[in-house]
This record gives C-alpha cells, structure tokens and sequence, in this order.
C-alpha cells in the first residue's frame, strides 16, 4: 500500500514538475514572439507645401526588432494597398490623399531598438524620406533625423533572401531512400 501512495505521490510532483516546465516555455514563446505597435501621422508637408501622398515605403535598416504583418494598418484617410514582402520592408500605396495616420506593428518587445528609412511619394512625383529611429544610436524613444538626399533606388527592397521550403528536403531524402532501397533489392 505504500508503495502505491508513494508512486502516486511522485507522479504528482512530475505532473506538476512538467506543468511548470510548459508554463516557462510559453512565457518564452510569447516573449520572444510579443508583438508592440505605435500610432504614426502624415501630414504631407514638406518645405512649406502640402503634397498628396501617393506611396509610403519602410525600410528596416538595423535593430532588434522587425515589422509584423501587415505592417502598416487602420488608415484615417484615404483607401491603401499594403504589402510586406518580408519583415525588413512594407509599402502602402493610396490613390492620393496629404493628411493621415496609421498603426505600425512591430515584432519584438517596446525595448528594442529600431532603425527605419521612411519614403513617401507625392502625386506630383517628388519624393521625400526621413529616418525613423526607435532606442537606436543613444536615443531614447522616438527620433526622426531627415535624409538628406533621397535616393529611392538605393535600398534593397527584397534583402531577405527566399528560404527552401521544408518539402524540398523531405522529397529529397524520400528520393535517396528510394534509389538507396532499389540497389539493395537488386544485389
């Protein structure tokens, strides 16, 4: 009988060793994969001029923390298009309009650090960027230090290179097992 209450006994400790050991591994998961976002506003004014914005580009340039689908949402103005290619860059394009906000979402935590070249084209074809800093370079919060030539061209917009998805290494293990197995049914 007291083998049994002592084997019952340490079954419950090991459930609740592995309960809190799950517990740990969620609070690291949900850690490491939090998610912040921050409200952004355009007026569409530079050098004393209002513009119309057309396109809006962001660039992930260096930082802990990267941008998370979508991006860029919840427009005030306007209808906008956005893409995001992959979590160094998102584009958001609108049939024209100067004065607007929206929410950016990150991946990572509020305490990281972030470095973004910010792009905005006008109907008119001007285009103007500034950098958007976040915690980067001994700043704390937010800094928008202007670009001082904007040169479109010069950021890569397809930096992250196109990973091989997982069935191209299970095909091909399936393939070698095949030839493997058909030699050695023929000796």
């Amino acid at each position: 009988m007291e083998g049994i209450l002592y084997m019952i006994e340490t079954t419950k400790k090991k459930i609740i060793i592995c309960s809190m050991a799950i517990f740990i591994i969620c609070l690291w998961a949900t850690a490491l994969f939090a998610s912040w976002s921050v409200g952004f506003g355009e007026n569409g004014i530079y050098g004393g001029t209002t513009y119309s914005i057309t396109k809006v580009e962001v660039f992930k340039l260096d930082g802990t923390s990267g941008l998370e689908g979508p991006g860029m949402s919840n427009f005030t103005a306007g209808t906008w298009t956005v893409q995001m290619p992959n979590t160094n860059y998102v584009v958001a394009t609108n049939a024209g309009v100067s004065n607007f906000n929206w929410l950016f979402s990150f991946l990572g935590t509020p305490t990281d650090s972030l470095h973004l070249a910010y792009l905005v084209y006008t109907s008119t074809g001007e285009v103007f960027g500034s950098y958007i800093d976040y915690n980067y370079g001994g700043n704390s919060n937010w800094s928008i230090p202007e670009i001082p030539d904007v040169n479109p061209n010069i950021y890569d917009r397809n930096d992250s290179p196109v990973p091989l998805p997982p069935a191209v290494f299970l095909f091909s293990g399936g393939l070698f097992s095949l030839v493997a197995l058909r030699k050695k049914i023929k000796m």
